[in-house]
């Protein structure tokens, strides 16, 4: 089968997101599409407003063939990291092109940053150590490197960065972008959301046409949670760690384990805690990351980045279970495909088992967080969605 793939979060899925599978099945005429999707946490640092399973299915009604997890450890890692994971999961799944959504729509300029940038990494590695010591973030200094160079800009926008860093990975699959539409984003409709929070019908009918029926109908029925739910238990985790574990993690690092702690001792917000140790330097979502992996445990000694070490299956239709089919046939000459982590964890790595140990143990945290049975959601017992 000729297979297509998307990253994506779908925090939740709207219809800029049903545009974006609706064009890569125009463009690549793929027989299926694969989505390599964030779990219950994502890349901006934060747990999804509603879990992998709800999401999954929203998505399998709405357009796409196979729904296949991002590692907890990738998810919630920066942008390369994040990005090199979902590549290869895509590429695994014998993906001949990969899409994504771009504010530009211009696959030709990011396509030679990208090629810059390969032929010229070396050099613009150099200039990034020499300006970070400044106080500049990677990504400002990045930016600033490149342009000194090439005499030209990279790509700026968020998608549009997140898009050069796929295309950076990209070793089998050839990448394809669509232009992002006017659709309301993901960040509005959590916005709307949490603004809303004890009148749900109220917040759905204000975002009706601004997403498919499933996904409203996942938002309708899922238990929903917010950054600012999270402040007491990122408090307690920060407090109750030593500052050479936090320091550990892997946005961790520079002494920011002593900001951290102040701030938790001090800030009585999510957001509060956030922006007291945010600096030109240290960015944003690279604090909000270091919460999340502090709460998580995730220390660069226990999970060394390297490669996924598995194809975790969420979700199939009748086109991803031929598709599947396929996959399973190649293996032994690629990443092993769990769909029964009872079953299958036992033909892991010991590295690939501590990174799945590390999903259900993310799984677990967010059901304790949002009331839900821990043992009637855990990944144990969950079998993937089936359209």
């Amino acid at each position: 089968m000729k297979a297509s793939g998307i990253t994506a979060e779908f925090d939740p899925l709207h219809d800029g997101h049903a545009y974006l599978m609706e064009e890569t099945r125009r463009l690549t005429g793929c027989d299926a599409l694969v989505i390599a999707m964030s779990g219950d946490f994502v890349q901006r640092g934060e747990p999804a407003v509603t879990d992998k399973w709800a999401r999954t299915e929203a998505a399998l009604r709405t357009g796409a063939d196979l729904i296949v997890e991002i590692p907890t450890l990738f998810c919630l890692g920066n942008a390369s990291q994040y990005a090199s994971a979902a590549v290869r999961i895509l590429e695994e799944c014998g993906c001949s092109v990969i899409a994504f959504g771009s504010e530009s729509g211009d696959i030709d300029s990011i396509g030679r940053a990208a090629g810059y940038i390969r032929k010229n990494r070396r050099a613009i590695e150099e200039g990034i150590n020499a300006l970070v010591p400044e106080g500049l973030s990677w990504p400002a200094a990045r930016a600033r490197v490149f342009k000194e160079l090439s005499g030209c800009d990279i790509p700026g926008s968020s998608n549009d960065i997140l898009g050069l860093e796929y295309v950076l990975c990209m070793e089998k699959a050839l990448p394809v972008t669509v232009k992002r539409t006017d659709a309301l984003s993901s960040s509005e409709i959590r916005s709307i959301l949490s603004k809303n929070r004890g009148r749900r019908e109220a917040a759905l009918r204000e975002l009706e046409g601004s997403m498919p029926e499933a996904s409203s109908d996942a938002l309708e029925r899922s238990a929903l949670t917010f950054p600012d739910e999270w402040t007491k238990v990122l408090r307690y985790a920060v407090m109750s760690s030593d500052a050479s574990a936090i320091e550990d993690c892997p946005s961790g690092g520079e002494g920011l384990a002593n900001l951290l702690a102040d701030a938790a001792s001090s800030e009585d917000s999510f957001e509060g805690i956030i922006s007291s140790v945010k600096s030109r330097r240290y960015t944003y979502t690279r604090i909000s990351r270091l919460c999340m992996q502090t709460i998580l445990g995730i220390t660069r000694s226990r999970y060394p980045y390297g490669s996924p070490g598995y194809i975790r299956v969420l979700g199939f239709t009748g086109k991803g279970r031929k598709l599947l089919a396929e996959m399973k046939g190649r293996e032994g000459r690629g990443l092993p495909v769990i769909t029964n982590i009872n079953k299958e964890a036992g033909l892991l790595d010991e590295a690939a088992a501590d990174m799945l140990s590390l999903d259900v143990h993310a799984a677990d945290i967010y059901s304790l967080m949002t009331g839900r049975d821990a043992s009637e959601y855990s990944d144990h017992v969950r079998k993937p969605v089936m359209i």
